[in-house]
């Protein structure tokens, strides 16, 4: 989802014109700058912000993977240790705290698993 989201910012003439118009309408911009210079750079200034942007959104974008990818080694680690499925659940949720749902459940998980297990009755 967030992938067509990036890379729509290309084609996305909307956009394109907000940002166009965000800048030919700023004051400083109005009072240094010709109608011309302002419309040659206002397009330049559309076409680098949307770079930026498509950069920037690519690491939330990594971040989850890695993220999923710690949380798949912690499950197929679970019952060898408990140790260090419960530090892979750790480091997933630190990876994931700009979403709100998995670092909840990572740092459940990894609570759960750092935990001692309760003594079991022998008699």
């Amino acid at each position: 989802m967030s992938g067509f989201l990036i890379f729509s910012f290309d084609d996305n003439q909307i956009a394109q014109n907000q940002l166009t118009e965000l800048f030919q309408n700023d004051p400083k911009v109005q009072r240094e700058m010709t109608r011309t210079e302002a419309q040659m750079n206002s397009e330049i200034f559309a076409a680098d912000v949307v770079e930026g942007a498509k950069q920037l959104l690519f690491y939330p974008f990594y971040l989850l993977v890695v993220s999923a990818l710690l949380s798949v080694g912690g499950l197929l680690t679970i019952n060898l240790n408990r140790f260090v499925p419960a530090v892979l659940f750790s480091l997933a949720g630190v990876l994931s705290l700009f979403t709100l749902l998995p670092p909840v459940l990572l740092f459940f998980a990894s609570n759960r698993l750092f935990a001692t297990s309760p003594a079991i009755n022998t008699q």
